[in-house]
């Protein structure tokens, strides 16, 4: 079974790993060591113009809180309380952000939207399990989220929920649409019929209507989190490879041409977004020797570059 941190952090409590420690700190000398070792690949200098400042708005959540880091500043959009997820998504206009929150009816985190302000908020699902992890549709039409292993699509303002999934599977957190609106990227993962764990977990295609699902890897161990690039040509994914080490990784949508991108040595690195303009990323990372709350961080679309940007959590969204 791999390491569930991101899904820890991504749904509720009865979902994955618990969050390791209510008090999250915000600095971290042995992460930023790390970082700092890590050497840009040839042809890719860092550069003097090269800052940790986001461009535009991020959101984090840090297992408790949804945070948005905006012109390097870090403010709470939502508060809660440990194991209250605060996954959260912005539509395509940025005007709107679709969450998962503890739901007022219904079993745990169920599925919200609010004005990216943080007023006017909607509970949109009120389900006896957990809905969490939702994503709107570039077109705004959309949104799929995940219920305990498996994807659901339904129409923006709550109604004609469907399973999009296939049974006997396991479906990782992480949901990225295709700027089509048609598709989106998910992992998935076989079941082990003994234990009921995971595992081999893939990169698959999956179509708005359920009908075809296109695996984009087939070379087993542990991927999540994929994340598509805004003009569509390219997914990156984490992938966990020598000693459970999760590194990041790109391929074209197609799956073709995958290669590794980072390689800083002790950290783990996923749940990764793309800043709008499809020239940057930003992931957690956490050395796993030290740490046991994930720092994000910004890097270069190739990689390079990486800097923290002085907050604690997961990368959600970027608008």
């Amino acid at each position: 079974m791999r390491r569930m941190i991101n899904t820890g952090l991504r749904a509720t409590a009865s979902v994955g790993t618990a969050f390791v420690g209510a008090a999250l700190a915000l600095t971290s000398p042995a992460l930023a060591a790390q970082a700092q070792a890590a050497q840009p690949q040839a042809g890719h200098p860092a550069g003097s113009a090269w800052t940790a400042n986001s461009d535009g708005r991020l959101l984090v959540d840090n297992g408790r809180d949804m945070d948005q880091i905006a012109s390097g500043s870090t403010k709470t959009l939502l508060a809660g309380e440990v194991f209250q997820r605060k996954y959260g998504a912005y539509s395509k206009d940025g005007r709107k952000i679709v969450y998962s929150d503890q739901g007022r009816t219904g079993f745990g985190a169920q599925v919200w939207i609010m004005d990216a302000n943080g007023s006017n908020r909607r509970q949109l699902t009120s389900l006896e399990s957990e809905a969490f992890g939702p994503e709107l549709s570039p077109n705004g039409r959309r949104i799929a989220y995940q219920t305990q292993g498996a994807i659901w699509v339904m129409n923006a303002d709550g109604t004609g929920a469907r399973k999009v999934s296939r049974d006997g599977f396991y479906y990782g957190t992480g949901i990225s649409w295709a700027p089509d609106s048609n598709r989106f990227a998910v992992t998935r993962g076989q079941v082990d019929e003994r234990s009921g764990e995971p595992y081999n977990h893939e990169v698959v295609v999956v179509r708005v209507d359920g009908t075809r699902e296109t695996a984009l890897t087939r070379n087993g161990g542990d991927k999540n989190s994929p994340a598509w690039s805004p003009d569509g040509t390219t997914i990156v994914f984490s992938h966990a490879t020598a000693a459970d080490t999760y590194d990041l990784w790109t391929m074209k949508a197609d799956g073709s041409g995958a290669r590794q991108i980072t390689r800083t040595k002790g950290v783990g690195e996923q749940d990764t977004v793309w800043a709008p303009t499809g020239t940057a990323i930003a992931y957690a990372a956490w050395a796993q020797a030290t740490e046991s709350e994930p720092r994000v961080m910004k890097a270069k679309s190739d990689g390079t570059a990486a800097k923290s940007l002085n907050a604690v959590g997961y990368p959600t969204s970027w608008r």
